[in-house]
């Protein structure tokens, strides 16, 4: 399994929410090769990364749609703008 950037999956950290525990999900991990790490349950604030990178998403699509002067209708074609944009954006490694 690689990322946007050719690089391999080392480790993968998630919260304990249900997508990723399950049979199929450990399989996948095994099969690419990637260590699956979760988050203490009930502790919020082990997902500092992830929180702020929702945020920075919500706040995106906000943009989106006030620049472009669309109704509220078209909330979730902007979140998926958005996170698309994030995805794609190259960061420092």
């Amino acid at each position: 399994m690689e990322n946007l950037h050719n690089q391999n999956l080392k480790k993968l950290v998630s919260d304990r929410g249900g997508e990723f525990l399950n049979h199929q999900f450990k399989k996948l991990s095994k099969e690419c090769g990637f260590e699956h790490i979760m988050s203490p349950a009930e502790t919020p604030q082990h997902n500092g990364f992830s929180e702020r990178a929702n945020q920075t998403i919500l706040e995106k699509a906000r943009c989106i749609l006030s620049h472009s002067s669309l109704p509220n209708s078209y909330w979730a074609k902007a979140v998926n703008t958005a996170t698309l944009l994030s995805n794609i954006t190259p960061t420092p490694s």
